[in-house]
């Protein structure tokens, strides 16, 4: 009798919400920052603009991964502005052929409440980063325009590896990562200009140096180059990360492929969206 009256309050207590302090650690362990360029425009070498933003599945296919594990996604961008899509990712073969699979990713791209109520990086840093399980950040060329200098996202990142929580970046994304560099807008400049002298010095102390990791590729980048932006890039992503010190590792053209390195995760290209999307669930659930 009175092991199953045990047995009962154990269960009463298991039922109760949790209150306080508890209740705001759990919730916090449920919440991920999907953080986008807040630019539309990339400067190329010869200084021709090309509109840009982010590519559609490597925003749309992660983040609503994210949200049917469970998880809350909280959109935050430099301007807290709604950030642009490259149009040249609404395309089917980037969704295996699949016309559903594409018109899934623009509904939710153009109505989820994620993507309408964007806030700033600032606001998120202020707000508390331990509210914060993990970040993610989509390719597209945009964050080699803003986010890989934004002091603000250098401060996400410092802390989300102080912490060891989930830090994801894919394709062009993992250039991001260099916000965290003591001299990140330094160091972009640096690249831009083909001081070596220069870069070597401004991408000391970066926290990932070592790390081993993946980015689009330079060999990937060239037919892009050509047959897309019909011009030359500022700089090579996978060139940044090397000399800031990254052991960049890289499959063959457009296979999927993503790396894992302690609390950092990155994927190499388009077609890494779906494998990504799971290591980020998988680091986060383990984080639990």
């Amino acid at each position: 009798m009175w092991k199953k009256l045990m047995l009962f309050a154990l269960a009463l207590m298991c039922a109760v919400p949790l209150s306080g302090e508890l209740a705001e650690a759990a919730a916090a362990k449920k919440k991920v920052l999907l953080v986008a360029s807040s630019t539309d425009t990339l400067v190329l070498k010869d200084g021709k603009k090309d509109p840009t933003g982010y590519f559609l599945d490597e925003l749309a296919v992660p983040t609503m991964r994210l949200i049917n594990a469970g998880y809350d996604v909280v959109l935050a961008t430099p301007k807290g502005n709604i950030p642009v899509m490259d149009q040249v990712s609404n395309n089917v073969g980037l969704f295996y052929g699949s016309q559903e699979a594409l018109d899934k990713a623009l509904d939710f791209v153009q109505h989820d409440p994620v993507m309408l109520h964007p806030i700033k990086i600032s606001d998120a840093v202020k707000d508390g980063l331990d509210a914060y399980a993990g970040v993610y950040v989509p390719g597209g060329h945009a964050p080699m325009n803003d986010l890989m200098q934004d002091k603000d996202f250098g401060k996400v990142l410092r802390y989300m590896h102080a912490h060891n929580r989930m830090t994801a970046f894919l394709c062009h994304g993992p250039i991001a990562s260099l916000a965290a560099l003591d001299d990140a807008a330094g160091y972009r400049e640096a690249l831009v200009s083909g001081d070596t002298a220069k870069q070597a010095e401004k991408s000391r102390n970066w926290q990932y140096a070592g790390y081993r990791m993946t980015i689009y590729s330079n060999a990937e980048e060239y037919p892009v180059e050509k047959d897309v932006l019909k011009g030359n890039l500022p700089f090579y992503v996978a060139d940044a990360l090397q000399i800031a010190g990254g052991t960049v590792v890289h499959a063959p053209l457009a296979h999927g492929n993503v790396v894992r390195d302690r609390e950092l995760i990155t994927g190499q290209n388009p077609s890494s969206d779906h494998m990504i999307a799971e290591a980020m669930v998988n680091a986060l659930n383990e984080q639990q």
